[in-house]
């Protein structure tokens, strides 16, 4: 009987337990929907570029639960293309103060900035700060006011990559590495001290594209002939007094002066954020629509196994999870196509093209369709061949068609620590990877011969996917970064456009009328919660759990450090290449 008891009284606490969970589920859900704003007869929508617009993020944080926005970069898009035509919006302002989307993404933010104005519908920046990605984004608008103290930083594009060499000499340790490609200079970190001519030349180029491309853009934002951009861009920085001077700002304003001046009229507007804006205008059912469309994100440094944060390189992602949602997508008879936004450097040629297989099995199933964000080279343009179209803003950086691999000697630096590493081999070659010793000249020749095959691959997979012979291919590789405006003109692209563009012609090959209604179904999935707070975890006890003579455990602690460790051959671009 007391066993029974218990067993009762236990299920009912439970049942008891679960009943809360759920009306606090309601209860929750239903002070959402309650707190998502109406939208004014006599709306501005604001937009701050220095907020955070992700591709996608990696953990589900959104909603009610948490307090975060969530505002990825494709809902910002979303957003301003229901603004166009939506009667209760009457402007868009722009509040620049800095933005972290690269010269891709401003770029085609910009583009869907002027769709916007096509409405008929004025555009309004408001300046505290601009870069020249800013200004980029900020010539767009109709009006321009900048504050009083406020700077235009408008100073010519640069590029630039940080050189290790120096440092890893002091430190003992010796860089060794084989590569394939003339322009293949992500070696270059560790091995030189400033660029190869090679280098400077094709990132030279990338520049002088993105400088045409600002240089156009202010021109025709604020009706200015070319000559005359170039040569406000020698003058940068401007003080406010410059640039009412050179007619880059109409005036010279607060921001409660520039949000009090829109609503002047007896019927005052409203200022609506944009995330809110979103929130409120966003369909929860896609019923009925006519065409389902999945758009696959792959994001960061391509690594094998599955995607998530790397302790040293930050997100990555992982062959696993990419090719696992090709897999579920081609599997679903209810969706009729895909496009792959693809935002990476590059990584693992194994794990690029595990990616590629996948891509490859659903594009004869259906079509796929490439969207390239701010970077998509080395291997994030091997996993891009696997599609039927490409699809790439003017600045985005893509090509570099070449591979690479190697180790770093720490011999050098065990020396200086006192530390002695010894071991037993039951061949010559067994330490071939070894961080305690050099290469030998044989075994430069055997990793030369193993880079050379998987320079082929890559060779071949481009020729395959872009309908090209090989040799015409390697006219183009040689580890080369291209702009998407130059790979256009090489046929290494199809058209220059953003996402709204990819999703077009996804939508067009599988064989739907433009205006055909279409429902969005994003993958990979995402993590939840919990699985966000024990990663989190996880990375934060990384320092109590390294043991400094654990060279094992100080590894495993990085996807990215793994490859380098274990001499995995390499479609890497220079990881820290910047364009500002």
């Amino acid at each position: 009987m007391r066993k029974r008891g218990f067993v009762f009284w236990f299920a009912f606490v439970i049942a008891g337990i679960f009943a809360l969970a759920v009306a606090s589920l309601f209860v929750l859900i239903w002070s959402f929907r309650a707190s998502v704003p109406g939208i004014p007869d006599r709306a501005i929508v604001s937009l701050d570029l220095a907020a955070s617009y992700p591709e996608d993020p990696l953990y589900a944080l959104g909603g009610p639960f948490f307090g975060v926005e969530g505002l990825t970069f494709r809902d910002l898009l979303f957003a301003i293309e229901r603004a166009k035509t939506d009667d209760r919006v009457e402007k868009l302002l722009l509040r620049v103060r800095g933005n972290t989307l690269g010269w891709a993404r401003a770029s085609e933010l910009r583009d869907q900035i002027l769709d916007f104005k096509s409405s008929g519908k004025p555009v309004v920046a408001f300046i505290e700060f601009s870069s020249n990605r800013d200004y980029l984004v900020a010539s767009a608008a109709d009006e321009i006011f900048l504050h009083p103290r406020g700077m235009v930083e408008l100073s010519g594009v640069r590029a630039e990559i940080m050189f290790l060499a120096s440092s890893l000499d002091k430190l003992g340790i010796e860089p060794e590495f084989e590569r394939v490609g003339r322009y293949k200079d992500a070696p270059d970190t560790f091995l030189r001290h400033s660029m190869s001519e090679a280098t400077r030349e094709a990132t030279g180029a990338l520049v002088q594209t993105i400088h045409e491309h600002l240089v156009d853009a202010i021109a025709e934002g604020r009706s200015l002939d070319e000559s005359s951009v170039k040569a406000v861009l020698e003058k940068g920085p401007l003080t406010p007094g410059e640039a009412m001077e050179l007619g880059l700002v109409d005036g010279l304003r607060f921001l409660d002066e520039v949000e009090s001046a829109e609503g002047t009229s007896a019927l005052e507007k409203e200022s609506v954020r944009i995330a809110d804006y979103r929130r409120a205008t966003t369909r929860t059912s896609a019923f009925g629509a006519d065409a389902r469309i999945a758009i696959i994100y792959g994001i960061g440094p391509i690594v094998p196994g599955g995607s998530g944060e790397d302790a040293l390189f930050g997100r990555v992602m992982g062959a696993d999870t990419i090719a696992s949602a090709f897999e579920k997508v081609r599997k679903d008879d209810s969706i009729d196509g895909v496009v792959f936004r693809i935002d990476s450097p590059g990584g693992s040629d194994v794990a690029s093209d595990v990616i590629w297989r996948e891509a490859m099995l659903t594009r004869q199933e259906k079509p796929v369709i490439v969207s390239m964000g701010s970077v998509a080279a080395s291997g994030g343009y091997w996993i891009a061949t696997a599609s039927d179209a490409i699809v790439a803003e003017s600045t985005t950086i893509t090509g570099s068609i070449g591979i690479y691999a190697g180790k770093f000697n720490l011999s050098g630096l065990y020396e200086k620590l006192g530390i002695g590493v010894d071991g037993v081999s039951s061949t010559e070659s067994a330490d071939f990877f070894s961080d305690n010793r050099s290469f030998t000249a044989d075994e430069r020749a055997r990793l030369s011969r193993v880079l050379q095959d998987g320079y082929q691959a890559f060779l071949r997979r481009v020729a395959d996917g872009r309908g090209m012979s090989t040799e015409a291919v390697e006219a183009v590789a040689q580890g080369r970064v291209w702009s998407g405006e130059m790979a256009l003109q090489l046929g290494l692209v199809d058209e220059i456009g953003g996402l709204e563009r990819a999703l077009e012609i996804a939508k067009e090959k599988a064989g739907f009328d433009p205006g055909a209604s279409v429902e969005l179904r994003i993958y990979p999935e995402k993590r939840n919660f919990l699985e966000a707070l024990l990663e989190s975890i996880y990375r934060a006890s990384a320092p109590l759990r390294l043991n400094l003579f654990d060279r094992t455990k100080l590894v495993e602690s990085s996807p990215m450090l793994q490859l380098l460790a274990r001499g995995v051959p390499l479609a890497l671009m220079p990881y820290q290449l910047e364009v500002n």
